[in-house]
């Protein structure tokens, strides 16, 4: 059976939300999955899974300047080589991803070799085409 970590930091629910969604999506897959939050969770654990979902709320100014938090961001720099693990990212926003993506993945270094699968949702929700990639990343 295949596994998958979920690993989310949230401000206000709604990444939480989001991470709790795609980790229901993928139960219906048969992956085993857990879901935690990045105070929750200890990133060591991820180099046993299979796949590792990793989001965080767009911190920012609105329409510029995006990154990730602080503890989104040390939580990154614990992580272990993930080796074959598929890892994605997936925010939630308010206006705008803008630079979010690019620099979560410049957080997470030489740690992960992170795929293409970007998931983003302004209020929390999985759409069909969220579970449709999700549907390919996990094929």
């Amino acid at each position: 059976m295949n596994t998958a970590a979920i690993v989310y930091r949230s401000r206000t629910g709604t990444t939480q939300r989001y991470a709790e969604q795609i980790g229901a999506h993928l139960r219906t897959k048969g992956i085993q999955v857990v879901v935690g939050s990045v105070g929750d969770l200890d990133p060591r654990e991820l180099a046993k899974v299979d796949f590792v979902l990793l989001g965080c709320w767009t911190n920012g100014l609105m329409v510029i300047l995006q990154h990730p938090d602080q503890p989104w961001i040390a939580f990154a720099r614990e992580i272990p080589a993930l080796g074959s693990a598929r890892v994605a990212l997936f925010t939630t926003y308010t206006m705008r991803t803008g630079s979010m993506f690019r620099k979560m993945r410049a957080e997470l270094g030489q740690a992960a070799d992170v795929s293409s699968l970007e998931l983003k949702s302004r209020d929390g929700s999985l759409s069909a085409a969220d579970r449709a990639a999700l549907d390919a990343f996990v094929a």
